[in-house]
């Protein structure tokens, strides 16, 4: 992978990530899910609305970048897992107070990963089965 290459799949991994992230948090906080849901003025409802607008925009400019392989989409994955899972149990070790919004976010980082070790097998399947041909 040339220079250029790796530079672009970064860019398009990082901000694929992170737009996701912001969206699903967003989302989260509106639903209530996880915290009391906020009480929005007008003026705050057009700046979540923007920020909505801008975080898929950011998505839609992430997949345009580079389309993500397999290998790379297992790394996502796993990285998202990661930081899923170290935040509360990090907090957690801090602050000795464990939340219900923080066993919601260590169950979205189990199921990130196990996704991720599907993909994963899955590319590991492949690469035996191309061995084979």
């Amino acid at each position: 992978m040339s220079p250029r290459q790796a530079v672009r799949s970064a860019i398009a991994f990082f901000l694929v990530t992170f737009s996701t992230a912001f969206l699903a948090n967003v989302g989260g906080r509106l639903t209530g899910w996880f915290s009391a849901p906020p009480d929005f003025k007008t003026l705050h409802m057009q700046s979540l609305g923007i920020a909505i607008i801008i975080a898929v925009i950011t998505l839609a400019v992430g997949a345009g970048v580079r389309r993500m392989e397999a290998a790379e989409l297992r790394s996502a994955l796993l990285g998202a897992a990661s930081v899923l899972l170290a935040i509360p149990l990090s907090a957690a070790a801090i602050t000795k107070v464990w939340p219900v919004q923080w066993t919601v976010i260590t169950m979205l980082g189990f199921l990130l990963l196990g996704v991720g070790f599907v993909v994963a097998a899955s590319l590991r399947g492949a690469e035996h089965s191309g061995a084979h041909d």
